[in-house]
Order: C-alpha cells, then structure tokens, then sequence
C-alpha cells in the first residue's frame, strides 16, 4: 500500500514539475475525447431525433377498412396507438374520403381533424390559411389551377349521393350541394394537391352522415424492421382493418440514419487516429527532455520496467483528466448541437461517459509506450556522456 501511495505521488510529482508539456498532452487527450464523446452521443440521440424531424414530411403507415368493410371503427382507431413503441408517435390522422365534384369535375375531399394533419405535416406549403372553421375548405393546387380558384373564393361542392327510395323509383340523381370558401390553396408537389381538405363537420354537412374514418394515417419514428413489426402487430390484433407501411418513406428513413450513423462512425475514427498521433508527439517530446534523467535513473540500478511502469502510470493520470475533461465538454458539444437544429435536450449517457474515458486512457498508454521503451532501452553510459 506504501509502496503504491509513493508511486502515484512520484508519478504526480513529475507532472506538475512538467506542467507546460503536461497541459499540451492533456489539450489533445482532451479534444480528442470531446469530439468522441459529442460523436458518440450524437450517434445516438441525433438519429432518434432526426426520424421524428423526417417523419414531419408525411406518414409512413396508413391503415384502412377490410374488405367488406366501409370504414374503421372507432374501438380499431383507440387500439392502434398502443401498438406503436412508446414516444415514438409523431403524429395521426383519420379521413373521410368521399367523392365529390366541383364545376362538374370529379374530385375527392378529405374530411378529418385538420389540426392534426397539420401537425404531421408541418412543412405543407399552405398559400392563404387552413380552413378555421366548417365553411372553409383547403383545396389542393390541382383543383385551383383547373377551376380557377384562389384564397377567398366561393365554391359550389357537389356529392352525388345514392338516391333515396323516391328518388330511385324516379330515376332522379339525388345531389348534395354546400358553398364553402377556399381558405387556402395547398402546394406539395405531390398527390396531396388534387385532394380537397375540409373539416369533419363540413364533410358531414357534405354526405348528410356523421363523419367516418375511412383511411388512418400514422407517422411513426421508427426505422424499417420496427415499422414492419408494428404493421404486423395491427394486422394481427385489431379486427377489421389492414395496416400498410409506406414503403419509399420507411426505406428513406432508415437509409439516412443509417448513413448519418456510418458517416460519425468514421469522423470518430479519424479522430482518434488523430488524437493517438498529436498525443505520441508530445509523448516523444515529454521522454526525448528526461532522457538525460532516465540513463541517470538506470545508472542507479532502476530497470527498465520501473521506468515504463512509471510513464504508463503518468500517461495514465493524463489520459483520465483529459478524457474527464472531453465528457464534458463533448456533451455540452452535442446538446448544443440538439438545441439548436433540433430544439430538444438529452441527458449524458454513463455507458459513452465511460467508454469515451477508457478510449484516451488507452491512447494515451498507447501514445507512450514506443518512446519510453526506446528511451528505456538506451545504454545508461552514453545518455551520460551526452550521445
């Protein structure tokens, strides 16, 4: 025990006696170890926070009626959500398709919730307002530049509904007519823009009907396999409906974070190349000023492995304040980073707190090793001399 405590002060003794070469290779521990442990943090938190940004651009699994069915029941809709991993639920919706026409053109208009459309789909480029009330209507680009119309128009909606029994007999179409007010008009480039979106109530004035859920949309921000075994789990546990996942988007999740992922995985390793490098520089810089000392030292009877085993243990010392230092100052790296590209914090993980302190201690035994056993290995009677 005596023997070890007179070590460690021996060992301490001769950093501080050192304190400018020290502190030079405890910076480039230190900023190895921070871009490792904000690499490795981000590695880990970012991906998860990126899906639910790109899940932000649409859904990634619709769920509709079997067949047989018209819509899906209210008791399907409840059970789906707890299906779906915990916190990964960006968002949901459920639609009332119904076919409609305007000027005698055929169309479809989606009635639904449209706060929570609109909080799936946060980046939808809305010219004018979404609807704020059931008067208003959000049509799609398509239908504007067919009939004409922009933000503040009246419109006449036309549903061609079953005619009722008189009607049949009759051999009268029956017609469903309601004015609304285009609120906006909607511009995504995609399918989106030839639809027609309203309230709930404003379809259920439309078809004379409660509203229904006939598709349900869900962003979900998981990657692939999970979203597939989520798609499992509802096709075998909720009765009366078929669950789909998107394809295109589900794969261009998970390709992303798969390469942001490999991307930090290889920054990380060139920096730690890096870092071994500057460190074994200052290293050789740190035995090449004692190798006077060290021949003296074995002059005096030392071995050879007292002198390693002393360098490893101040390498060592090193390699933890520095790789203390780096936790630190890399998790406060990568927080940065979240609050600012994607407003939300974490917490530091112990498990990359941990590794990324055995990383620089381990590059910096690494570093000093191949001076010092050179140094060590030297003839005593010519460091003496001076050769």
């Amino acid at each position: 025990m005596k023997r070890r405590t007179m070590f460690w002060r021996m060992v301490s003794s001769s950093i501080l006696r050192r304190r400018s070469r020290v502190l030079i290779a405890v910076l480039a521990v230190a900023i190895g170890a921070t871009t490792l442990s904000g690499l490795a943090t981000i590695a880990l938190e970012v991906p998860a926070q990126l899906a639910r940004e790109v899940r932000s651009y649409g859904a990634n699994l619709v769920v509709s009626p079997v067949s047989g069915k018209d819509s899906i029941s209210a008791e399907s809709l409840e059970a789906i959500p707890s299906l779906v991993p915990k916190g990964a639920l960006v968002g949901s919706a459920a639609f009332d398709y119904e076919a409609i026409t305007v000027n005698d053109r055929p169309y479809v208009a989606a009635g639904a919730d449209l706060e929570s459309v609109r909080a799936m789909n946060p980046y939808w480029y809305v010219e004018g307002e979404w609807p704020q009330g059931p008067d208003e209507v959000l049509i799609g680009e398509e239908i504007a530049d067919t009939i004409g119309a922009s933000a503040g128009k009246r419109i006449s909606v036309v549903r061609l509904e079953e005619a009722d029994e008189h009607a049949q007999s009759g051999g009268v179409e029956a017609k469903t007519s309601v004015d609304f007010t285009v609120s906006g008009v909607l511009k995504t480039g995609g399918t989106q823009d030839s639809y027609m979106y309203m309230t709930s109530q404003a379809i259920s004035a439309l078809t004379g009907v409660e509203a229904r859920a006939t598709v349900a949309e869900y962003s979900i921000a998981v990657e692939g396999p999970v979203l597939e075994s989520v798609v499992a789990a509802i096709n075998a546990s909720v009765p009366g409906v078929s669950a789909q996942a998107v394809k295109r988007l589900a794969q261009s999740d998970s390709g992303v974070i798969s390469m942001l992922r490999s991307l930090l995985v290889i920054i990380a390793g060139i920096v730690l190349v890096l870092t071994l490098i500057g460190v074994s520089t200052t290293m050789v810089a740190i035995v090449a000023e004692r190798r006077t000392e060290i021949g003296l030292r074995k002059a005096l009877g030392a071995s050879s492995r007292s002198i390693t085993m002393e360098f490893i243990g101040e390498s060592l010392l090193l390699g933890l304040i520095g790789g203390v230092l780096g936790v630190a100052l890399g998790y406060g790296l990568a927080v940065a980073i979240s609050l600012n590209v994607f407003h939300r914090s974490f917490s530091l993980s112990p498990l990359i707190a941990l590794i990324t302190v055995l990383a620089s201690l381990a590059i910096a035994v690494l570093a000093c090793l191949p001076p010092v056993r050179r140094a060590a290995a030297v003839d005593p009677a010519l460091v003496l001399r001076g050769e």
